[in-house]
Order: C-alpha cells, then sequence, then structure tokens
C-alpha cells in the first residue's frame, strides 16, 4: 500500500536520543527486527566515527502506542538498532565497551569531547503512525539484498564480514588477509598456507564454483558439520551458524584442529592430485570422518590401500559388465558420489562406507584380523626380520581382489617412494596413458625357485592413477598376501612373506 506522505528528516541530538532509549521512550529491538548483531569491531569503527564528527547514514523510528500509565509516548526503531544500542552501550561502558583499549571510554573523555559527543547530530527519519504492516514494508524493502543473487551471495551480504565467514574465507581464499581491526579470529600464514595450497593444488573447485561462491559453502558446510557433530541435508545448518558466531567465534580453534588434522592424514596417503578422491563429494566425507580418528591408530599402508582399491572398482562399475566383486554398498556409494548428492541419506552412506575403511585399517583391527592367521603372520615377521638383518632394502605391496583378477595393482606411496629412491622409476615424470610404460625386469621368488614376470609401471588415462602390473601373478599370490619388492641389481625381486619361508635360504634372494 502505497505511504499517504513522504518521509521527512529531522535532527536529533545523540543525548536526546540516549535519553529516550535509557527512559524506555524508543524501543531498540522490536519483534521484526533482526538478531544479527555487529561484532565488536563494526562497534569500536562506529564510535570512532561519531568522535571524529563523520556523518553516518539516517536512522528510521516510528510511533508505536501510548504507555497509559506513565502517559508517554512510545517509539520503535525501524533501521538504525546496532548504531543505537553501540552508542548506549559506548556511554555506559557496556557490553564490547567494558575492558577494551581500541576506543577511549567515555568517561574518559574530556569535558569538551564529551560534550561535541552527545550534541553530535543523529539525522532521523520519523515514519509516524503509518501501522505496523507499513513498517514492517519500509524495514523490508530498506533490508533487502536479494535482487537476483544465488543464496551464496545472499549469506555474504548478510554474514560476509562476520567471524564464522572470515574464518571459512581464511581456509578457501589465498589473497584474503584479514586485520585484527576487523576480526579475532586470524589463521597463521602456515596454517593458511598449507589449507590454501591443498584446495587449489587438488584443484577441489572450478572457475564457476569460485565465480558463484561455492567454494566457500562449501567450506562453511564442513565446519557446520564438524559443530554439528552429525551428518545434515543439503545446507540447512549453515544459517544458523552463520548467526551464531557472526559477532565470535570463539571455538574456531578447535574446529582449525580438527580440519589440520584431516588434511594431514589425507596428505600422508600421497593420492594422485587428480584422484576420484579429490571429488568434492568424497572428500568431504573423508575430512569429516578423518576429524573423527585417532590418526596414531591408523595403518597408513593399508588405508591407502583399500582406498585406491575402491578407487579401482569405480572404475570396473562404470566400465565393465561383469561387476560381480563390486558389493551393494559400494554400488550405492559410487552412485551417491557420481551425484554429488546432498541428502542426508546419501551422506551418512557415504560415511559409513569410509568409516568401515578406516575400521579395517587401524592397527587393532589389523591386530585382530591377523590373530586368525598366526602361522602366516610368524612366517611374515620372520621374513621381514631377516630382510632388516641383511640390510636389504624393500617395499610392501598388498593385492586385492580387483587388482588380481586383471593383474594390475595400486603403486602406493611406499612402492612409488621405493622405486623413485632405488633410480629404477618415478612416477610424477611420467606421462599418462600406455604409450608411455616403463618395463622392468623381474622375478616371482618363492621358498626354492625363481620364475620370470614383466613387469609394467604406468600412469592409467584419465585421473592418471599410479599402476603396476606383473604378468602371471595370480600363480604367486592370493587376496591379502603380502608382497616384499626388492631391488637386486636393478631387477624387482617379488617375496610373497606370508606364503614362503625364505630364513633358511636367504642365497636364492641375494644370488643374481
Amino acid at each position: 500500500m502505497k505511504l499517504k506522505a513522504s518521509i521527512t528528516s529531522n535532527s536529533m541530538k545523540l543525548i536526546d536520543v540516549f535519553n529516550k532509549i535509557t527512559s524506555g521512550a524508543l524501543i531498540t529491538g522490536p519483534d521484526f527486527q533482526r538478531k544479527l548483531v555487529w561484532k565488536k569491531q563494526h562497534k569500536y569503527a562506529f564510535i570512532k566515527t561519531i568522535l571524529l564528527n563523520f556523518p553516518f547514514p539516517e536512522v528510521y523510528i516510528a510511533s508505536s502506542e501510548v504507555d497509559v500509565v506513565t502517559l508517554q509516548a512510545k517509539e520503535i526503531v525501524v533501521d538504525g538498532q546496532q548504531r543505537l544500542t553501540t552508542i548506549v552501550d559506548y556511554i555506559k561502558g557496556s557490553g564490547d565497551f567494558a575492558n577494551q583499549n581500541q576506543v577511549t571510554p567515555f568517561d574518559e573523555l574530556s569535558i569538551d569531547d564529551k560534550k561535541d559527543f552527545l550534541n553530535y547530530s543523529v539525522t532521523v527519519k520519523d515514519l509516524k503512525d503509518i501501522g505496523i504492516d507499513n513498517i514492517k514494508e519500509v524495514f523490508k524493502r530498506i533490508n533487502s539484498t536479494d535482487y537476483s543473487l544465488n543464496s551464496n551471495e545472499i549469506l555474504n551480504a548478510q554474514f560476509g564480514d562476520g567471524e564464522f565467514s572470515i574464518f571459512c574465507k581464511q581456509i578457501v581464499y589465498k589473497d584474503f588477509e584479514p586485520s585484527e581491526e576487523i576480526t579475532d579470529v586470524i589463521l597463521d600464514s602456515n596454517t593458511k598456507t598449507k589449507l590454501n595450497s591443498f584446495f587449489e593444488d587438488k584443484k577441489i573447485f572450478s572457475d564457476n564454483d569460485v565465480r558463484r561462491m561455492f567454494d566457500i559453502q562449501y567450506i562453511m558446510l564442513l565446519t557446520s558439520t564438524i559443530l554439528e557433530g552429525k551428518y545434515f541435508g543439503r545446507s540447512t545448518r549453515i544459517n544458523h551458524y552463520l548467526e551464531k558466531y557472526n559477532g565470535s567465534f570463539d571455538v574456531h580453534q578447535s574446529i582449525l584442529d580438527k580440519v589440520i588434522k584431516s588434511i594431514n592424514l589425507i596428505d600422508s596417503l600421497k593420492l594422485s592430485s587428480s584422484s576420484y578422491w579429490f571429488n568434492k563429494a568424497n572428500l568431504f566425507t573423508l575430512i569429516i570422518e578423518f576429524s573423527k580418528v585417532d590418526e596414531n591408530l591408523i595403518d597408513l599402508d593399508i588405508l591407502e590401500s583399500k582406498l585406491l582399491e575402491l578407487e579401482k572398482k569405480v572404475d570396473v562399475y562404470f566400465t565393465d559388465e561383469d561387476i560381480s566383486m563390486i558389493s551393494d554398498e559400494e554400488r550405492k556409494y559410487f552412485e551417491f558420489a557420481r551425484q554429488g548428492s546432498h541428502e542426508l541419506a546419501a551422506r551418512e552412506h557415504r560415511a559409513k562406507v569410509i568409516r568401515d575403511l578406516i575400521t579395517e585399517s587401524t592397527a587393532k583391527a589389523e591386530g585382530e584380523a591377523k590373530a586368525e592367521i598366526e602361522i602366516e603372520i610368524e612366517i611374515e615377521n620372520k621374513n621381514l626380520e631377516m630382510l632388516v638383518n641383511h640390510n636389504i632394502d624393500f617395499s610392501i605391496l598388498i593385492p586385492t581382489e580387483t587388482g588380481l583378477k586383471k593383474s594390475i595393482m595400486d603403486a602406493v606411496s611406499g612402492v612409488r617412494e621405493f622405486l623413485k629412491t632405488n633410480d629404477l622409476h618415478n612416477y610424477e615424470t611420467q606421462e599418462s596413458g600406455p604409450d608411455h610404460k616403463k618395463k622392468l625386469e623381474g622375478y616371482f621368488i618363492t621358498d626354492t625357485d625363481k620364475i620370470k614376470t614383466e613387469i609394467s609401471l604406468y600412469r592409467s588415462n584419465g585421473r592418471g592413477d599410479f599402476r603396476i602390473w606383473f604378468s602371471d601373478l595370480k600363480s604367486f599370490v592370493s587376496e591379502k598376501e603380502e608382497l616384499a619388492l626388492l631391488n637386486i641389481e636393478k631387477t624387482i625381486y617379488i617375496l610373497n612373506v606370508s606364503r614362503y619361508n625364505y630364513e633358511d635360504n636367504p642365497n636364492l634372494i641375494t644370488k643374481a
């Protein structure tokens, strides 16, 4: 409905505004006002504006009701709530103005400065008695931010300089360097560089993600999920935490510690930068689930092997006709990850699959599994001890069901480092595709003989996964048996340390 008359501007002395508020004649927090509060840095800057006698935007007030007991007409603040409450707190020395050193306290101002402050002219637009519906409409239009903005841009317009938002921006934006004048949440330079580099080097976000602020929403989603302690659908809890931690984010260090722990654990796995696990949905699940674990209990070699095995299965699932080796849970995971589903059920299922892999990779779980095959463990320990005693460098490789079926295994980080250190092969400098395979001579070593095998080292097309292929692999090893790779005069010897006892015949290993 069109207003009957235009709204005129008047001037009021700041002291008069203060007295109206403290007497109850001017209500600063009507029901329709936003719950959003200024950060203390905003408050300090605002008071400095007045002390310097610079202007600030006009305040809107409107008539409310008449108090029939005090015979006093009451008014409400339509726009300017934070400015006026900040003025009251400053004069009283309360709230964020108690025990601070950013701005001279009111009580410590000179008499002349106090007079100047209290006589400061506040521009006021008085809507008078236009009715509550019109008041709300005026408020809505004054504070409107949603002209063709997407949800991320609207949140940034509302909370972009809040503490929660500033924390998240530092994680993902390399060029964002906030100062202590605008925030209490500042990441140290080494931590910030590490996090920025992780997301940039792994190419987690596309150019479109960055343009439409989906990168910052992703970090807010991670942070909100850690705070929530459980998964939720879509982005339903982000707004809650933006509002809750807009003025102060005192728990940010504990969140940062968890994110760093997850990133360190992921880096320790030494996955290819183009790995399936750096898909946004997969990485989200890894970071959340890794933030909950005791990293000291995890066998990184086993975890890396299990993640690479699942990554290999996704290729089988989407390209091969025979998917009998893929479980229903794995199939469901692949579909959810491909869709990037934001629904609660999808997030919880992905989390369950990753949790199971983590559980299977803990030192405790590995010990329990090996306890069931004590003879095999005894052989393994003796063989590995023998290699150590003879100062023989080696690397461990554990075949999987998928790897044995195709005679192809993932060259895990330990194997890649072994080959590089022994000057046999460097995957990092190798181009992807079958035309760039590196072939090496190798032998399967039993307890009585050695059998020649052809070895191919290559990076797959597409993601560039690190692969190692052995001819006739299935005849020498079974799933989950451990292989030890040795370098004997630039020839790779492959030992099945779970099956054969090499302790009694070490010459098989060292003789040409």
